[in-house]
């Protein structure tokens, strides 16, 4: 038995098959885009595995020391420090590899890192805190960063696979379970949407 295969094209046809658009003359811009949206929205959720979504998942190893300033690490456009633009961050770990000092890395959000000047919400003495602002994720406290090297784990921005023109199997990049979960998600959020919610 041959292994099934679904495009992307063939993706958006089983979307608007679902909701009685199988002409896409009202849902094809919807269904294209709820790919983009089912694969960051349901890539981080509970149940997913690494297989599931292996050709998006990347990992690298960054070492603070090549970069300046080694407290700010450019992550999008085109002097990205990465190899891939992220759309979402998973999680940052020490590189266990040498015997630089280790550090938990706990994500903040914006309005937490306007209260790192009270001194109750300061980190630990084993803590890195870090933040993304615009292109670039920013760690505090900066003098923690001089010799860091550490595993940055994150969701690479889509590429092919959210062009219509472009017939791709998707099963490189995901699982087929993942894939009948983005479109069984596509399919939930046009129905919501023809309900009115």
């Amino acid at each position: 038995m041959a292994n099934k295969k679904i495009t992307y094209n063939e993706a958006v046809q089983e979307i608007l098959k679902r909701v009685n658009d199988a002409n896409g003359d009202i849902y094809s811009d919807r269904a294209k885009s709820l790919i983009f949206e089912g694969i960051t929205s349901l890539a981080t959720s509970e149940g997913i595995s690494p297989d599931d979504i292996i050709g998006i998942l990347k990992s690298e190893t960054i070492d603070v020391t090549k970069y300046s300033p080694s407290h700010r690490l450019q992550i999008k456009g085109e002097s990205s420090d990465l190899l891939e633009n992220p759309s979402k961050i998973i999680g940052i770990v020490d590189d266990l590899t040498d015997d630089t000092t280790t550090f938990k890395y706990i994500e903040i959000s914006i309005a937490e890192r306007n209260r790192l000047n009270d001194t109750d919400y300061k980190p630990f003495e084993d803590e890195i805190f870090y933040y993304t602002k615009g292109d670039y994720i920013n760690f505090y406290p900066k003098e923690r960063m001089s010799s860091q090297k550490f595993i940055i784990t994150y969701l690479s921005e889509p590429n092919d696979y959210v062009h219509p023109e472009v017939a791709s199997s998707l099963e490189e990049l995901f699982s087929l379970s993942f894939i009948y979960k983005i479109i069984d998600y596509s399919v939930s959020r046009i129905k919501q949407q023809q309900s009115g919610e």
